[in-house]
């Protein structure tokens, strides 16, 4: 009888390994990042976009234009969010997911404390005066790299 391997998974010759980030790693990675992208569905296309984010309380927010397609009705969907970073010199990367319903915020008092802790203005030209919250349901994380 033989017994799997426990060597590391070999790509193209190289010994990579595949870890899970635990979910204290995935939101350490979060919150050290501004740039990210929101992934959502709209009239039946996955749509893809880049954001400027902040995270506070464990939720993450954005802010976008009322008028937009992420301020309209996707904001109170299914939405996914993700970082990532990759080294190829290094051969070595990782990436969060995270994915959970969006909402606008309304509380004028989280809103105070988003607008004094937002650092990155927002890409995207126009009035970005409106935040969006997306509420992790599941976190994922994975960080790969040679042994």
């Amino acid at each position: 009888m033989s017994v799997p391997s426990q060597e590391p998974v070999r790509i193209d010759g190289a010994r990579h390994v595949s870890e899970d980030l635990s979910d204290v790693q995935c939101w350490e990675r979060l919150q050290l990042h501004d740039t990210g992208r929101v992934g959502f569905v709209h009239h039946g296309r996955v749509m893809i976009l880049p954001v400027n984010y902040l995270v506070h309380d464990h939720a993450i927010y954005f802010r976008t234009s009322l008028e937009g397609i992420i301020g309209g009705p996707v904001a109170r969907m299914q939405t996914s969010f993700q970082i990532d970073d990759a080294r190829a010199d290094r051969s070595e990367g990782w990436s969060v997911l995270v994915s959970g319903s969006s909402s606008h915020v309304v509380d004028r008092e989280l809103l105070t404390r988003l607008w004094g802790n937002m650092t990155a203005e927002p890409w995207a030209g126009g009035d970005r005066g409106l935040f969006i919250c997306i509420q992790p349901a599941i976190m994922t994380g994975k960080h790969v790299y040679l042994a």
